[in-house]
Formats: structure tokens, sequence, C-alpha cells
């Protein structure tokens, strides 16, 4: 259902989603602003719909709806502190103490504030919190942001004599993957390394003359600024710096004169070989510490919460695999 559909029923408590194909829990998720607002709306969205693939019958609406196994606020703020059947709340900024004492209030009917991190369950424990009634699922992302290629810029002619070391690109090319990078060259001399660059299929935009708006938009436009020469110094490194643009040079020359304008330093090969694969290998790190944190992943954690306080409200035990899942989310029982 289309977040406009699905506003259009929202006056309705009681409006009841087609069943899914496997008889579970009943999921409410009781959405106090307009779902085609913002963050919130599009929380309620997302976890309603992977929900759904999940096979659980699941429904939205302003209010809570009491034939629902599970009532799920999104958020805590607009929650009346009213029992429906099982309530859970997500639980955001309580950053005063009037919204402390409110949710306090709250968790006496509500069954377990799910907050967004570890270490917002351990602060509203250690400011008078019950413990029991606060879990943590971080928040999802729709996996459709994808990191760009790391741009590295080399402005400079060559030289017959070889002096700016151009041969360097292509040995590195030769032994580490250069896909994660994209290079934007501008200056003289170059076509025949870019063009066997390409040809390995390494993303080159080369600028053959000198255009001071379209340097200055290149300058502005890259991630790094490489210079491989080792005479005395290159032009572009001090517009690099004045755009506060990293570095990666040789020092001497007059690098070594701009305080702390050396991002990276390397001489040989290898030394340049090695910042590559530490510049990659920083950006995929950035990238793999929310790589887990998908809707998917958020409404499966969301699933487990409810199965548990379902279960312990009949009076189940709780099997050690379920055990394991609600350990990660700081929940004590």
């Amino acid at each position: 259902m289309m977040a406009t559909q699905q506003n259009e029923a929202m006056d309705t408590a009681d409006q009841v989603l087609p069943k899914s194909a496997v008889e579970g829990i009943w999921v409410h998720i009781v959405c106090y602003e307009d779902t085609r607002a913002w963050i919130l709306g599009k929380i309620a969205l997302r976890l309603c719909e992977h929900l759904r693939q999940m096979d659980v019958r699941v429904d939205i609406s302003r209010k809570p709806n009491q034939r629902a196994d599970i009532n799920h606020h999104i958020c805590y703020w607009d929650y009346d502190g009213q029992k429906s059947s099982v309530d859970t709340l997500m639980v955001t900024h309580i950053d005063t103490e009037s919204e402390l004492c409110k949710l306090k209030h709250q968790l006496v009917a509500a069954e377990m504030g799910i907050c967004m991190s570890f270490t917002e369950v351990n602060r509203l424990a250690a400011l008078g919190l019950p413990r029991e009634k606060l879990c943590y699922v971080n928040p999802g992302h729709d996996c459709k942001i994808q990191p760009r290629k790391i741009v590295v810029g080399i402005t400079t002619r060559l030289y017959s004599d070889g002096r700016k070391r151009e041969y360097m690109l292509l040995e590195l090319a030769n032994r580490m993957s250069l896909k994660n990078f994209k290079f934007k060259i501008m200056g003289d001399g170059w076509n025949d390394i870019v063009a066997e660059l390409q040809q390995r299929g390494i993303e080159v935009d080369h600028f053959n003359r000198f255009k001071p708006r379209v340097y200055a938009d290149l300058i502005q436009s890259l991630d790094y600024y490489l210079y491989t020469g080792q005479d005395e110094g290159s032009m572009g490194f001090i517009d690099a710096l004045a755009a506060g643009i990293p570095t990666i040079v040789t020092p001497q020359g007059y690098h070594l004169d701009a305080p702390s304008g050396i991002t990276y330093a390397f001489n040989r090969i290898d030394e340049l070989e090695k910042i590559f694969n530490d510049i990659a290998e920083q950006r995929d790190k950035r990238v793999q510490a929310v790589a887990g944190w998908t809707f998917t992943e958020n409404a499966r954690r969301h699933l487990k919460i409810w199965e548990f306080l379902l279960a312990r409200r009949a009076g189940k035990l709780v099997s050690p695999e379920l055990r394991r899942d609600l350990t990660e989310m700081s929940i004590s029982w």
C-alpha cells in the first residue's frame, strides 16, 4: 500500500489490512504523525513493509487497536500511557527532565521502551527507569545510498625526462585494484597513461589543457590530491590545501614548509600502495559500520522483542536461540 493510501486509512484505528499468508501475531503500528512526513512516518512505513515480507500481519493507524497482539507506538511522546495490549514504545530524544518523567510514567503500562542505541539504554537505566523495560534496536537504512568512488586529483604536465614519476600510477594499478578510485588529471602528456588506465577499467577524467575555471572546480571536487614528482613541489599542492583537500605527496621541497600540509607522505611505490590500500580500507570500514543496519534487520529485531514479550506474558520458555537475539538487544530478564 502506498503512503497516500495508508494515510487515507489512518483515521480508523480498526482498519485492518489483508492478513499475511502465515497466521501469527498481529502487530499494530501506531504512528502519530502523517506517514508522508519525514523520519517517523518513514520508519513506520518501512517497519510495516519489512514485517509483511516476513509474513507478519501488520497495519498502521494513528490510534492503538485493542484487538492487536502488539501496539508499537512511534514514538513514545504521544502515547497516553493507557494499556491497550502489549504496548511497546519507540524511544528517542530523552533530553529533559520532563521527557524522562513522561517516559517513566508511560513504562508503568507499556511493556518495553525500545531505544535506538545501547548507550541510551544504560543512560536511562542510570537515571532511574526500569532496566527490565528497556532495550534497543539500531535504526535502519534503505541500502540505496552507495559509496561513490574516491576522487584523486593530479594537476601537472609531463616532461620527456620523467621527472614527475608518472609511471608510478601504472605501477600502482599493477599492484592493487583501483576499483574504488576515480582519477581526475589535468595536464599535457598524459594521453598514453590515461588510455592504459581506462583499458584496465579504471575511471579517469582527463583535461589536456589548463583552464582556470575548470581547474578550480576540479580541485574543489577532490577527496585527495596526488603528486608523485620529487622536483621541489607542486603548485597544485598549495591550491589543494587552500581548499582543505587532503594530500598524498612526496615529503620534499616546499611541501615540507606547509605545517600539517602533508596528509600522506611517500617516496617509494610500496609506500604509495599502502596509502591507497589504507584509504580504501578506512572507507570500507565506514561502510561496513552500518552494513547490517538495514530495515529488514530492524524489523526482524522488533519481531524478536515482541515474540519474547508475548511468550513472557503466556508463561512460555524462551528458546536459547531467541535468548541470544535478545541479549544482542540488551534485554534484561
